[in-house]
């Protein structure tokens, strides 16, 4: 039977906005706006400013939040679980973008409770993970192209939805069981759960860390795995990927400075899942980076800090062109991959959008797939593309119908 996870929200007035919330909906229509129609996660000032200016309160998602409990969230966590009735069995497209919500929200459950007592609730997490590897295995591509285009949740959020994600396809790829494939998705979620310990200041700092600051950070790691182990028995594999997700292959890794294959396999996989997701997200010391162009600088690491066969097997489980970036082809029209092709990674279907000039293509959103080498241009940076925010909702929304 399907879940349907909404979350209880909570009005707040415009003037009490704070950076961090995430905002679910308006006291108006979002068209009215130029907001994203899908929620909006406050993390630039002017986003506030705006919501002031146009609206007089809007609701809050205190789960999908990454403001902590204070006087705004005094009803604490209210997402609650309702079954659908048998009579409206969800599309395989809603039914994955309801694991993905399921996730976020038990991810965010579990980090409330770390934070209020120390304490890691695992079960609910390990139970939003396997309808999300159920679905990978059966179809690879629509959670990573909802993980791309729709999914609006905070840093931390993202980051354990999106290495989850990428562990348990690149295990797919290899060939694992399925019970490996969920420990490692397991494993995604739960890599930086230690950082909760390491103070704002220094996570948040944009200038070089300093020797004491580094050691707080690096800390994470072990932090992190003594919260799991704390929970109940772990298997090796998690424990593994916890443990060594900053291991690499000359030994310039942490914490134990591993090198080669004393570095265990989950440890392997998890660093490289790691390292490709964080360079598609801002970070406090880089911008974010295409998609083809982190699997670039990933593959570039090969035999110096990561597996090159592990390496190889992520590339053909994610195509070097992966699923959810932006591309430009040869006549200059825009275009997002909507689908890889079977054992074809350089030719994915691509849901071309715009002209070169970001104006609307007269036909509308239209699969594409290269033929030969040069057919794609260029990957494409999501901020420098010069294409109205509704207009891009708008097509993104028409592009996820295409192969759906």
């Amino acid at each position: 039977m399907a879940t349907l996870l909404p979350a209880r929200l909570i009005p707040v007035n415009c003037a009490q906005l704070q950076l961090g919330m995430y905002v679910a909906e308006l006291d108006r229509s979002w068209l009215q706006t130029s907001f994203h129609s899908q929620g909006l996660m406050l993390s630039h000032v002017e986003q506030i400013e705006e919501l002031q200016r146009l609206c007089e309160y809007v609701y809050v998602d205190p789960v999908l939040s990454e403001h902590g409990d204070g006087e705004f969230f005094s009803t604490g966590l209210t997402a609650r679980v309702e079954a659908l009735p048998d009579r409206e069995p969800p599309t395989p497209l809603a039914r994955q973008r309801l694991e993905l919500r399921a996730l976020g929200h038990a991810f965010a459950a579990a980090l409330q409770g770390v934070r209020r007592s120390g304490e890691l609730a695992l079960a609910p997490l390990r139970r939003a993970v396997e309808p999300v590897v159920t679905s990978l295995l059966a179809d690879a591509d629509t959670i990573p192209w909802l993980l791309a285009t729709e999914l609006k949740v905070g840093f931390l959020h993202r980051r354990a939805i999106g290495t989850a994600v990428l562990m348990a396809l690149a295990g797919k790829r290899i060939g694992f069981e399925r019970l490996l494939l969920d420990e490692l998705a397991l494993a995604g979620v739960l890599l930086d759960i230690g950082k909760v310990s390491v103070p704002v200041t220094i996570l948040a700092k944009t200038g070089p860390l300093t020797d004491h600051e580094r050691a707080f950070v690096e800390r994470h790691v072990r932090r992190g795995l003594y919260m799991v182990r704390a929970v109940s028995p772990i298997s090796e594999a998690l424990e593994d990927a916890i443990l060594g997700h900053h291991e690499r292959l000359d030994g310039s890794g942490y914490p134990r400075r591993l090198r080669g294959t004393q570095i265990p396999l989950a440890a392997r996989i998890a660093g490289v899942a790691d390292t490709y997701d964080a360079m598609l997200q801002d970070r406090r010391y880089a911008e974010a980076v295409a998609a083809h162009d982190a699997m670039r600088l990933v593959n570039g690491m090969c035999g110096r800090k990561f597996d090159a066969a592990i390496v190889r097997s992520f590339v053909r489980a994610l195509g070097l062109f992966p699923t959810g970036s932006w591309l430009q082809i040869a006549d200059g029209r825009l275009g997002i991959v909507r689908c890889q092709a079977e054992d074809e990674p350089t030719r994915p279907w691509v849901a071309l959008l715009s002209d070169s000039a970001g104006r609307r293509l007269p036909s509308g959103p239209t699969l594409w797939r290269p033929i030969r080498r040069g057919d794609i241009v260029t990957a494409v940076a999501l901020r420098s593309m010069h294409i109205p925010r509704r207009q891009l909702d708008e097509s993104l929304g028409a592009a996820t119908n295409l192969a759906a």
